[in-house]
């Protein structure tokens, strides 16, 4: 659905917004920091001395690419895929054909997916977002809001977008996350004006295949999305790279391993952190907002954080010896190292 406006906060880190030629025009804001909301109040924030990030405009940006593609000779039609025999192609419209690779963009519960047989993802969370009329008080930090008071497996989020403020959430509960949402509102956005409400879904952990004959998955149904935050843009735009030139070059059977290759590291890490963070009690998630809050901490998150490879900072950490101490002080706090193994 083309003009369809998905639940998307649009947070790309600067080297995503480089490497996928993105004009300038299409950002809303820049962030150079996070403000942590944890259970009970809790708070910590995080400052980096100069932008790591920046918010685009999600419908700006499907709308940029699409007329990039129509530049590129892309016939764009505006119309639905409705189903698919193996051969033939059917559209809304009424159109037929038989494309020499189908490339399935089609969203989290993606129906050619279903259509070619392949399996799902692990987990889909739903994700409820509104649009208000607010100003965060510091206009270049995203805030996030964690613990089950705020959304049950996985965090609320409030970016700041321009002249407005982007509110939402994700969470285990289904569509009970809407009262959730409702009450982050009440809670923090007394009297904001919604503008607009919306609902999606995020899925997370991608399949064991993403790919059979001349059918290839990108993006949200690959579910190539960081499990930590859910973020899919810059993950989705690698992948989708991946596959229109290996299309191109008639070797759609080498897309697995190539986009795998890529990315799977990043994501298996980020699955095996997600899973921790599932098992934190509240008062732990205060432990660990407790132990951001320190000097060290924060010096080293700001230096060696990078935002599209979360497993880098266990890299980095290794380097740092000084700080070995501070990690197994966390460690005993949170139950020791045996909870945290394979």
């Amino acid at each position: 659905a083309p003009e369809r406006r998905p639940v998307c906060a649009g947070i790309i880190s600067l080297k995503a917004l480089e490497e996928l030629e993105l004009p300038r025009r299409l950002v809303l804001s820049e962030l150079r920091g996070a403000v942590f909301h944890g259970p009970d109040g809790i708070g910590v924030t995080l400052t980096a001395p100069e932008p790591k990030a920046v918010v685009v405009g999600r419908p700006a940006l499907d709308r940029f690419l699409r007329e990039r593609a129509a530049e590129a000779g892309v016939e764009v039609l505006w119309e639905a895929a409705v189903g698919w025999d193996g051969r033939e192609l059917r559209t809304s419209g009424g159109e037929r054909m038989i494309p020499e690779v189908l490339i399935g963009a089609d969203g989290a519960l993606s129906g050619v997916a279903r259509w070619a047989g392949l399996p799902g993802p692990e987990e889909i969370l739903v994700a409820f977002q509104a649009e208000v009329e607010a100003e965060l008080e510091r206009a270049d930090h995203v805030e996030l809001f964690l613990g089950r008071e705020f959304a049950p497996g996985f965090f609320a989020w409030a970016v700041p977008a321009g002249n407005r403020v982007l509110v939402g959430l994700a969470s285990t509960t289904g569509k009970k996350g809407i009262e959730y949402l409702r009450s982050l509102l009440r809670r923090h956005f007394p009297g904001a004006r919604v503008l607009s409400l919306r609902a999606g879904l995020i899925p997370i952990g991608s399949p064991p295949r993403t790919s059979r004959g001349r059918v290839l998955l990108v993006g949200n149904a690959a579910a190539q999305t960081k499990p930590l935050s859910g973020g899919g843009i810059y993950f989705g735009a690698m992948a989708a790279r991946i596959a229109g030139e290996l299309a191109a070059a008639g070797r759609p059977a080498d897309y697995e391993g190539a986009w795998r290759a890529v990315l799977w590291r990043e994501i298996h890490f980020g699955l095996r952190a997600r899973k921790l963070f599932l098992s934190l009690s509240d008062a732990e998630l205060k432990k660990l907002l407790g132990f951001l809050s320190r000097r060290e901490i924060q010096e080293f998150l700001v230096t060696e954080g990078d935002f599209d490879r979360h497993s880098e900072l266990l890299r980095a950490l290794r380097g740092r010896p000084d700080l070995w101490p501070l990690g197994m002080e966390l460690l005993r706090a949170l139950g020791g190292l045996g909870r945290f193994l394979p």
